[in-house]
């Protein structure tokens, strides 16, 4: 019996999968459904959202949520986490507020709480999957991984609830990611870009070819995807499954409005059009990702989930992502933001340029070892003055995670621009206390690269 959380993490890390067992493919589907069925099927036990692509779904599958949290209980399993696994389950709903003053100043007196799954129910959860996981390493399949234990324990956990509804990221991929066992009622495809190629493919064709195995037979599909390529992939799979498919700049489409370091403003125009439409989250790609989900919300009010404006406005509002353009300290002014690909880069670097154009920046930089870096900093160089190359190595749910080498960064940064003031300091901790001491109040530390980067600034900041 597990009795604190630590042991619980200790028990987990005996699952994460071996290098060359990480992406088994089918059986990992088979065998997260056995693990599943042996619970009774919760993942099918209320009404789910899957959301996947490349990259903004996470964003996406936020946005989503805090709309339907207006109305409804909400489940919400996203991954990886930035300090903490319990990060990755969550309970959305609205409370009536019992004070008056508090009354006053929220819209129809709603106020909203966002609550990660607690040490105690991880722990309970994790225990009633202890003898069914010893049970399977029995079978033909074998144990499940870290992952497809953390989301049964999700599904599980949402039924235990009593949600009205769940909202499903995607791990990786989609066709064989352990989410792929929901019957949503909407899929979502955020984007196709470039990234995670060594397991899904060197082209957007075939990461498009896996993704889009999570459109299951006769459901509404939302997507945001651009390239004709990929618009030809994704139609031909809605033919295939005889789904809805609704696409950005065909079916709706937004337009901004005004983008600065309060958020984002923008119309939204579809079936419906909503006008000055607000979220905090900030950057053109966050309103590519609200407009998505407002799509996703407006197509379940043809399946009777009925929203007004007043709430759509309000879920945007209430969004919050961590580690998206977050503001983490003003004086000096420092960012966070977990870009981890070129498309996030070009995203994140395109939002600093409108918000601070001709703003020195200083950028703090650690970029994981399977990622693209050199696509990465030729987005990155564009804004840089400085770069402080940091480095991680963590323990994750797919095993040892690392990051590239700062000497090989360092080179890349020299090929692409030789102006660039480049620092090497290990410990990404000291490399934010060095850059706040150091550039001058005016400028802008930018720390990017990788959400584990992030993780790791968060976690030891708050020591």
């Amino acid at each position: 019996m597990l009795t604190t959380l630590e042991e619980a993490l200790i028990y987990l890390e005996k699952y994460i999968p071996r290098p060359q067992a990480k992406f088994p493919g089918l059986i990992g589907l088979k065998r997260i459904e056995k693990l599943l069925s042996i619970l009774g099927a919760p993942h099918l036990s209320y009404p789910t959202i899957h959301v996947g692509g490349t990259s903004g779904k996470g964003s996406t599958a936020t946005f989503i949520a805090s709309i339907l949290a207006t109305e409804y209980k909400v489940g919400l399993y996203t991954s990886p986490h930035l300090m903490k696994v319990n990060e990755r389950i969550k309970i959305i709903r609205k409370v009536k507020s019992q004070n008056a003053k508090v009354k006053s100043t929220i819209q129809n007196s709603k106020i909203f709480h966002t609550l990660d799954i607690s040490d105690r129910n991880f722990i309970r959860v994790l225990n009633l999957l202890v003898p069914l996981i010893a049970e399977m390493d029995n079978t033909k399949y074998g144990p499940p991984s870290y992952f497809e234990i953390i989301t049964a324990m999700a599904f599980l956990y949402f039924r235990t609830q009593k949600v009205d509804i769940a909202v499903i990221e995607v791990g990786l991929g989609g066709r064989y990611d352990a989410t792929n066992v929901v019957k949503p009622l909407v899929a979502v495809l955020t984007n196709v870009g470039l990234d995670h190629t060594e397991v899904l493919g060197n082209t957007v064709e075939e990461i498009a070819l896996d993704k889009v195995g999570i459109i299951k037979k006769n459901i509404h599909v939302v997507t945001g995807v651009t390239q004709p390529s990929v618009k030809k992939i994704v139609r031909s799979k809605c033919s295939e499954t005889n789904s809805q498919l609704l696409l950005l700049n065909r079916n709706f489409s937004y337009k901004v409005k005004k983008i600065d370091l309060n958020g984002s403003v923008f119309d939204y125009r579809g079936s419906s059009e909503y006008q000055n439409l607000k979220t905090g989250l900030v950057g053109e790609h966050q309103i590519r990702n609200a407009s998505l989900a407002i799509k996703t919300i407006k197509q379940l009010s043809i399946i009777n989930y009925q929203f007004t404006i007043g709430e759509i406005r309000q879920g945007l509002r209430n969004a919050y992502v961590s580690a998206r353009f977050e503001i983490h300290n003003r004086k000096p002014l420092v960012i966070l933001d977990g870009a981890h690909n070129q498309d996030k880069m070009k995203a994140l670097v395109k939002a600093v340029k409108v918000i601070y154009p001709g703003k020195k920046i200083t950028v703090i930089l650690a970029i994981k070892s399977d990622k693209n870096a050199k696509d990465i900093l030729r987005e990155l160089v564009k804004i840089s003055q400085r770069i402080i190359l940091t480095q991680y190595r963590l323990r994750t749910d797919v095993g040892d995670t690392v990051s590239h080498d700062p000497n090989l960064l360092s080179k890349i940064v020299k090929e692409i621009d030789p102006a660039i003031d480049i620092m090497k300091i290990k410990s990404p901790l000291e490399a934010l206390r060095y850059a706040s001491s150091h550039v001058p109040s005016r400028d802008l530390i930018l720390v990017t690269g990788s959400l584990y980067l992030i993780g790791e600034i968060k976690k030891f900041s708050m020591v």
